[in-house]
């Protein structure tokens, strides 16, 4: 199997799935390198742009998407993914694997479909535009890498509203509840952000580089924090080489640098949902005085943990049933509550279809549900960190200003960022965006 029947087949299943797409990593294995890493940069398109595309070919068809059957749905947006977004790639490599893959895996007659829809796919490139300037007409289809490709037709809604979600490739409604929030200026930046792709940002920790791994960075425009530019191989000895470094980005680090000077110095700090452990990591560095409690309610999340600080007599990793025996006794509470992740949208692509007024709500009623479960975990004069990945006030500061108001709590410090950067930017001005805000028991001083 090459690269592109793989991707087919996965899309296959995915489409059944939509918008609730499996975010397991696409299985390379028995591929070459080459052939692996095409396989995953047609994945990657597919799912970032996967209403983008549906739009395209609908355009090209007889009959609504809808009613066209899953199988041959996957086939035409691989193909399309490459004819479009990806470089390099010969059309008739493109097409000809789409109709073959089609007569095999469907029957005869889908493949002379797949030809002549993907042909006229072809068909509408009309050349590029290297200039990144919105609002976009309806015959632009903008890149992530800060071009532009025209089309001869125009593809795209009438309405600018629909157009950019179009566009980008985001549910109609995320656009007006953005631009509702935010304005319209920060509505169209939000939605191109999502079409970057993120570079790999590193925390030093305010710890020294060596000369040998220092070439594979460049400056961050925040201070501590640098883009990785080399191999994989090369990260992987850089975060061996030096141990209190990570791989984190500034707004993702934000909730951590709050604890840094508040007095007294933590004792004891909860990373009540530690995921991963990049939090929990980056809380053993800042607060070598302290003990750290860590766990998740996910069992592969914890073991991950588990492993992560083995040894590590600093760092207590324990079920999620057992908190209870801390009770009273968390001098920081660090609240990283599940979100939309609607911050993080450019790293999470299939996160935005799944995101719905009624998810959204759900996600609400569980973070307030965390919180209040948690609440008995603070000592006398202990401080919650409320943090999320998402842009939305609905899931920040309401929720920041419902604990205040339900719980004897004060919010001593907030912030929101919205995530910066778009396609043709440098990476040094990249960031996701997120929300902290710090809460410390009424009547403190």
């Amino acid at each position: 199997m090459n690269a592109r029947e793989l991707v087919t087949n996965r899309l296959a299943a995915q489409i059944r799935r939509f918008p609730d797409l499996d975010i397991s990593p696409l299985d390379t294995a028995g591929l070459h390198d080459r052939d692996a890493a095409l396989a995953r940069a047609i994945e990657h398109a597919v799912v970032s742009r996967w209403l983008t595309l549906v739009r395209v070919i609908e355009t090209q068809l007889t009959r609504p998407w809808v009613e066209v059957e899953a199988r041959l749905q996957a086939v035409l947006l691989t193909g399309a993914a490459q004819l479009l977004l990806l470089d390099r790639l010969p059309d008739h490599a493109v097409i000809n694997e789409a109709v073959e893959w089609a007569k095999s895996q469907i029957r005869p007659k889908a493949g002379g479909m797949v030809n002549a829809v993907l042909r006229k796919v072809a068909g509408l490139r009309a050349g590029e535009d290297k200039r990144f300037l919105t609002p976009f007409s309806r015959s632009q289809l903008p890149r992530g890498d800060g071009r532009t490709m025209l089309l001869n037709a125009e593809v795209f809604d009438a309405d600018p509203a629909k157009r950019l979600a179009q566009q980008t490739s985001h549910p109609d409604w995320l656009i007006t509840h953005w631009t509702r929030n935010f304005g319209q200026g920060a509505a169209t930046e939000i939605a191109l952000h999502g079409l970057v792709h993120p570079p790999i940002i590193i925390n030093s920790m305010g710890m020294p580089i060596d000369e040998e791994h220092s070439k594979d960075l460049q400056p961050h425009e925040e201070s501590g924090f640098y883009i990785f530019t080399g191999e994989h191989r090369a990260l992987l000895d850089l975060l061996r080489s030096h141990e209190a470094i990570i791989v984190q980005d500034p707004t993702a680090a934000a909730p951590g640098l709050a604890t840094r000077a508040m007095h007294p110095p933590p004792q004891v700090i909860l990373d009540v949902c530690a995921g991963m452990g990049t939090k929990t990591r980056q809380l053993v560095a800042l607060h070598p005085q302290s003990t750290i409690v860590c766990t998740d309610i996910d069992s592969q999340r914890l073991a991950v943990l588990r492993e992560q600080f083995r040894g590590d007599d600093r760092v207590k990793v324990v079920e999620h049933r057992d908190l209870r025996q801390f009770d009273g006794k968390a001098d920081v509470l660090l609240l990283d509550v599940p979100c939309s992740n609607s911050g993080v949208f450019a790293r999470r692509v299939e996160a935005k279809y799944r995101l719905n007024k009624v998810s959204l709500q759900k996600l609400i009623d569980l973070q307030r549900q965390i919180v209040a479960d948690s609440i008995p975990l603070l000592s006398p004069r202990g401080r919650i960190v409320y943090s999320t990945c998402s842009i939305d006030p609905a899931e920040n500061d309401e929720q920041a200003r419902w604990i205040a108001k339900w719980h004897p709590m004060k919010i001593t410090a907030s912030r929101t960022r919205l995530p910066t950067g778009i396609p043709g930017q440098p990476p040094g001005g990249y960031s996701d965006g997120g929300f902290f805000a710090v809460l410390e028991r009424k009547g403190d001083d």
